[in-house]
């Protein structure tokens, strides 16, 4: 879902850009949004990722190993 947070403030940006009313709700959505953003990427998983299912993986690594052939 943190694909779809960038919906939020342009959504909330263009309310108050049609209802001047709602500048402090954008700038809160704005706030919010931007702070989700930044925790997530402080706090998301580094180093190594976990092996990939056997469906995942690609079978066809062991051709590209092989040494061209003679010409």
């Amino acid at each position: 879902m943190m694909h779809l947070l960038w919906i939020l403030p342009v959504a909330a940006g263009i309310a108050a850009r049609v209802w001047p009313k709602l500048e402090a709700i954008a700038i809160l959505v704005f706030l919010v949004c931007g702070s989700i953003g930044l925790a997530y990427l402080v706090m998301r998983p580094r180093g190594k990722r976990p092996p990939m299912a056997q469906h995942e993986r690609d079978t066809r690594d062991v051709e590209r190993d092989l040494p061209p052939g003679p010409i």
